[in-house]
């Protein structure tokens, strides 16, 4: 008897530290949105919804006053409590995000082509090994300091060190700063930045992102940003430039802090357009 009372007891123990609950996102109409980034703030905590929006996050240990958050470019941002998260259906449904198109007609003798960030560095930095899976979740950032009406045309990337057993999707988004890092609340790309690519698709060393058609503005400072998809297999490595005195380089694990790696940065840039 006392036996059977102790198993009882270990079992209620171990049910109560291990939270695994599965959840689904959906949109108003009820459709279910894939590719979305859920995960905990300030913990390396998370997973990306299936095609049928489903997820599963463990919340065995964590504290449950702090927020769940799901990001995705085309919709809002969304955070819930875990604890009301817990005690809920579990179904998550996000509002469509609409950002202001500035209705711009490009003139040449009014806007100048420049580049910002690093570029053409063949010194291997960072990326991503689907053998090291501790890393897949990792996303680089860098700041491009800005006062001008600009556009961003191109996101570009210098990879040196690569080998693909299938084609890989690179995700970027552009955000403005807050407290000095990147701030999700303030995407400025109202759909997900996706490129797909093959070996094939690295010439010189180099990937491009046309985004013009993307209407992406600012007048202030922001962050590029750059992660790869969960699916990757093989390896991804940036090029990069550790000596960069004046640069930093940002960077994250899902919703963990940012964190600041200084005197360095990725090979990340890009071409915009600024208004004289």
């Amino acid at each position: 008897m006392k036996k059977n009372i102790f198993l009882v007891i270990i079992l209620f123990f171990f049910q109560s530290q291990a939270q695994k609950i599965s959840g689904k996102i959906v949109d108003k109409e009820n459709e279910p949105i894939k590719n979305a980034r859920v995960g905990i703030e300030s913990e390396e905590i998370g997973d990306i919804s299936d095609e049928n929006g489903n997820f599963q996050i463990d919340f065995s240990n964590i504290e449950k006053n702090k927020n769940l958050k799901v990001v995705v470019s085309e919709f809002q941002p969304f955070e819930i409590k875990i604890s009301d998260f817990i005690n809920s259906a579990h179904q998550i449904i996000l509002k469509e995000k609409f950002i202001n198109i500035e209705p711009v007609i490009i003139n040449p003798k009014k806007y100048i082509l420049r580049n910002f960030g690093t570029s053409n560095s063949k010194t291997n930095y960072c990326g991503y090994d689907s053998e090291k899976k501790d890393k897949i979740f990792n996303e680089y950032a860098i700041k491009i300091s800005n006062k001008r009406h600009l556009k961003i045309k191109n996101i570009n990337v210098n990879i040196v060190n690569f080998k693909l057993n299938k084609p890989a999707v690179l995700i970027f988004d552009i955000q403005n700063a807050k407290n000095g890092f990147p701030d999700d609340s303030q995407s400025l790309a109202n759909e997900t930045l996706k490129l797909e690519l093959t070996e094939d698709d690295i010439r010189n060393n180099k990937v491009s992102l046309n985004v013009e058609d993307k209407n992406i503005w600012t007048n202030q400072d922001f962050f590029v940003l750059v992660r790869v998809d969960e699916n990757l297999d093989g390896r991804l490595y940036f090029g990069g430039n550790i000596f960069a005195f004046s640069k930093n380089t940002y960077y994250r694990n899902y919703f963990g802090d940012w964190k600041k790696f200084s005197v360095g940065e990725p090979s990340i840039n890009v071409d915009v357009l600024i208004q004289k």
